[in-house]
């Protein structure tokens, strides 16, 4: 008899929900809640450990952040375990990943149902209710109750999805004629949704529709007012026509069509299509050449340029322009020629296109263009002039008054566009190029990137057996991978599988694996994806050519115009300009501010060309690279500690390129945040071939930023690499470093039995290397390991032998900080006058510094006030409290600042004082707001309990 398995119900399409068999789960606190969220929203994939501190904390976390982590997941498993459910959360490669099956997951059936409606799209019977099913998934906001900046981002996400979703199908059920069925439902979602015009437009439709006009009427007039009121911006020209259609009685407003092939995107115009503006004998050009009938994908782009060919001011004096820019082979001609034949009907004068010619070949001369036009239009070859100036007017004549579509394909810059457009507000015109024409004024630009996965998949499955996707799917994911999401190379990839009967998708994806060759199979006739890339690489000046190929050396996720300038060997404001140059063709893409990279399948272009013609300066800029990550990461952290020993000395080589721009703590946090990635792949790539101390330097220069973040796993993956490369050069000095990060590291993943090992080997590398600075760092964190492991004594004496060294005298953070721990550990010892000296001379070291050292003069404070209550010494202690909680409010150390508090309201309470032991509890609750600490709750049940008793 087999064993019955558990009915495994999860949602986040509403508050967070996990039932078993009908009862819920209890998940036992908000970061487990945070942890399942994060899993459920990523089903399926394996959610990295970064990625899940980033759902926890919206600053990186502590230090212990990773250990957290850790024990939310572990309480999670115990939950389903406990509801009979174990196994369900998997540990994979660095992260965690859940697998449930569609029915088991709201997301899963929500997105499952939104595919069924795109594939019946042709259809709105069969649409509707497959959108139905989709909204039907839903039980509130997403996510509804959890906190935390990442959570209520993707929250927004799916709350914008199931509004969007729930507009689609509303169209398909007015295309249907439902109009006074959906009345009552478009109200209560205009009122969810009150300044949607689209939502609005089709309000104003249905209640039209079903003969209450006054009250479409007056919805608009509310409707402008709110916008007038809230936005300061008029109702869209979709809207105001809509308005004019039910003013005017428009009956083609009223009319419901008896079928369509699809939802509207928006109401029928006020102004049917009227005849040619030249009369009956006008000559109409129809030049557009055929679409893709599996033409898939991109529905926003498509919406939004008909709603920007539709918004013309036809009695301006300009037409209305669309650039469509992006990379060779993103689909641009082809989804201009799509949104030209869906929209040929209003522009009843007729429909010119031109290949400018602008990459690839020789341009088109704008004479020539204007020429071929005036043919088309009904204007003789013998009447139009020679003399371009009087060409260019005789064409603005010509469609004077007329309502005229133009497609510009492969435009090279805005000379070249320029003398083509027409002055008729009636016309309007589409321009493709791979650069976004910054010259041509009053464009409205539409960046074409590459398709998402779920558009990727349906395109390539148009072209392919569905049998064969069908049978293969992890195949299929590859290919489409590998592709990287390009329409071209999809095409080519689908069309070469098509047309080979004896392969398998597995086939195809063999051939592309290999990066060497993927360029030579995306080819077939006379299309490649390569051919495509060349055209604009030939275009590029020889400097910007150059940048193009050198910089594919580095490895990295991105790059920026610093870290340009170094492998380029140029001032930053050449390279600033180079990386703008390739960006504007599209060779690289912009990703936020003044970061760049390249699509996958453009470097495996840009390293050919590297090869080619640039191999001698590969290997260069790399090390260059490497070597500035050093400097600047080493410049980055004496910012966050002034007495860290700096190791990219002058005597090591100079910095090659300039320090990035950030001059305190809080810039260089932020530096290290936005490079964590590419200072990893730093690391490698300084260790491919033979050994250099940038390796280790680079790690050590890490240290600092990754302690602050709880990154202990980076850390111990950059130190291995470290200390590897540190044997192979037999640098002790290198070798003590490495170990002493490694050792930190296992103290912050909880295996102490290795960090004393590893800190011992560090102490006996320092003291063979002969270098004080790393002898006496040692001796002080084998005191702070001994302190770990509850072996106070022995931590006293560790952390005296640091301070007797003689060589803290330099450095009176470093030297009081170890008076501090050394204080601790006799604190722990009950050994409470011992303490006491420790902190008062870590006090008195601290006072004659040069300057301030506010971090460790917070914690000193803070120890010396325990110790100051402890002895009896009521008041000193306040006094130290207060000053070290202000000292961390000023740092911006809130979690600090609000146990600092917290024991300074335990001492006003014991000494009976409970007005200044509320005043304490709420300031260090205030500090609080918005964090994910557990203290919170304690100062929640203390004020209430104060309440209960005064």
């Amino acid at each position: 008899m087999g064993t019955r398995q558990a009915d495994i119900r999860m949602g986040v399409l509403g508050a967070l929900q996990v039932e078993v068999d009908g009862g819920e789960v209890a998940l036992g606190g908000p970061r487990v809640a945070k942890v399942l969220a994060a899993l459920l929203l990523d089903a399926g994939r394996v959610v990295p450990m970064d990625r899940l501190v980033d759902v926890m904390w919206d600053d990186g976390g502590p230090t212990t952040a990773v250990r957290q982590v850790q024990d939310a997941v572990s309480g999670l498993r115990r939950a389903l375990a406990d509801a009979g459910v174990p196994g369900l959360v998997a540990t994979r490669g660095g992260g965690y990943q859940l697998q449930p099956a569609p029915h088991q997951l709201d997301l899963l059936a929500f997105d499952h149902a939104r595919r069924e409606a795109r594939r019946v799209a042709a259809d709105p019977a069969l649409t509707v209710p497959a959108l139905r099913r989709a909204l039907a998934c839903w039980r509130g906001p997403a996510l509804a109750g959890l906190t935390g900046t990442v959570l209520r981002a993707e929250a927004e996400r799916l709350d914008a999805l199931r509004v969007a979703v729930h507009k689609q199908c509303l169209e398909a059920e007015l295309v249907l004629g439902r109009h006074q069925e959906v009345v009552a439902e478009l109200a209560a979602l205009h009122a969810e949704q009150p300044l949607d015009e689209r939502v609005a437009e089709l309000r104003l439709l249905a209640l039209y529709r079903s003969g209450r006009r006054g009250e479409a009427l007056e919805t608009y007039r509310e409707v402008r007012r709110r916008l007038a009121e809230e936005l300061g911006v008029d109702p869209a020209p979709a809207l105001q026509r809509a308005h004019q259609g039910i003013l005017d009685a428009d009956p083609e407003l009223a009319a419901v069509p008896a079928s369509a092939p699809a939802p509207p995107r928006s109401v029928p115009p006020v102004r049917s299509a009227a005849a040619p503006a030249g009369g009956p004998d006008a000559v109409v050009p129809h030049q557009l050449r055929p679409g893709l009938r599996d033409f898939t994908g991109r529905q926003v782009l498509v919406a939004r340029l008909r709603e920007t060919l539709a918004d013309r001011d036809e009695s301006g004096g300009a037409a209305t322009v669309a650039v469509l820019a992006g990379a060779g082979g993103a689909g641009k001609t082809s989804l201009a020629l799509h949104v030209a034949h869906q929209t040929a009907d209003r522009f009843p004068d007729g429909q010119l296109q031109a290949d400018l010619r602008g990459f690839g070949g020789t341009p088109a001369d704008p004479a020539e263009v204007l020429a071929r036009f005036l043919r088309g239009l009904g204007v003789p070859q013998q009447r139009i002039p020679d003399d371009v100036e009087e060409r260019e007017s005789l064409y603005q004549s010509t469609l004077a008054g007329r309502r005229v579509l133009l497609l510009l394909d492969n435009a090279r810059d805005a000379a070249q566009v320029r003398p083509l457009l027409p002055a008729s507000g009636g016309c309007a015109v589409l321009v493709t190029s791979r650069s976004s024409l910054p010259g041509v004024d009053g464009a409205r630009r539409f960046s074409v990137g590459v398709l998402p996965e779920d558009e990727a998949a349906r395109l390539f499955g148009r072209i392919v057996d569905p049998a064969a996707v069908e049978a293969e799917p992890e195949a299929v994911a590859e290919v489409l991978r590998l592709c990287a999401g390009l329409p071209l190379a999809i095409r080519i990839a689908a069309s070469r599988l098509a047309c080979q009967p004896g392969w398998r998708v597995a086939t195809l994806a063999a051939r592309l694996r290999g990066q060497d060759r993927r360029l030579d199979e995306l080819h077939v006739e006379d299309r490649a994806v390569r051919g495509c890339f060349a055209v604009g690489y030939d275009a590029l000046e020889p400097e910007v050519a150059r940048a193009f190929a050198v910089l594919t050396a580095w490895s990295g996720p991105d790059f920026t115009p610093d870290s340009a300038a170094a492998m380029l060997e140029v001032p930053l404001a050449d390279a600033r300009r180079l990386l703008e140059a390739l960006a504007r063709t599209h060779l690289l893409e912009a990703r936020g501010e003044e970061r760049y990279s390249y699509h996958d399948l453009v470097r495996v272009y840009a390293q050919e060309c590297a090869r080619e013609s640039f191999a001698a300066e590969r290997d260069p800029a790399a090390e260059r690279l490497a070597a500035w990550y050093a400097h600047a990461t080493d410049h980055a952290a004496k910012l966050l500690q002034r007495e860290r020993t700096p190791l990219c000395r002058p005597e090591n080589g100079p910095c090659p390129g300039g320090l990035p721009g950030f001059t305190d703590r809080g810039s260089a946090l932020a530096w290290y945040q936005d490079e964590r990635a590419n200072l990893t792949e730093a690391v490698l790539l300084s260790a491919q071939g033979e050994p250099t101390p940038v390796t280790w330097r680079l790690a050590f220069a890490m240290h600092i930023f990754a302690v602050q973040s709880g990154n202990w796993q980076s850390i111990r993956s950059v130190n291995l690499i470290g200390l590897a490369s540190a044997r192979r050069l037999g640098d002790r000095l290198g070798q003590a470093w490495m170990l002493l990060g490694l050792s930190i590291a296992d103290i912050g993943i909880g295996d102490l039995v290795l960090a004393e090992r590893r800190a011992r080997e560090a102490l006996a590398q320092a003291e063979l290397s002969g270098d004080a600075n790393a002898h006496t760092a040692t001796l002080s964190h084998v005191g702070i390991i001994m302190h770990h492991q509850k072996r106070y004594e022995e931590a006293t004496y560790w952390h005296g032998l640091a301070v007797a060294d003689g060589r803290l005298a330099e450095k009176p953070g470093l030297h009081a900080a170890t008076l501090n721990n050394r204080g601790y550990a006799f604190h722990a010892l009950e050994r409470y006058a011992e303490a006491a000296e420790c902190y008062d001379a870590a006090v008195a070291v601290l006072q004659s510094s040069p300057e301030p050292i506010p971090y460790v003069e917070a914690a000193v404070l803070d120890s010396l006030a325990q110790i100051r209550l402890r002895l009896g010494s009521t008041a000193e202690a306040a006094r130290a409290f207060r000053q070290a909680a202000t000292l961390r409010a000023e740092l911006r150390d809130f979690d600090n600042q609000a146990a600092t508090l917290d024991r300074l309201g335990d001492l006003h309470a014991t000494a009976g004082r409970p007005a200044a032991a509320h005043a304490a509890w709420t300031e260090a609750l205030t500090a609080l707001t918005g964090r994910d600490n557990p203290l919170a709750a304690v100062l929640e049940a203390k004020l209430a309990d104060l309440g209960a008793r005064y």
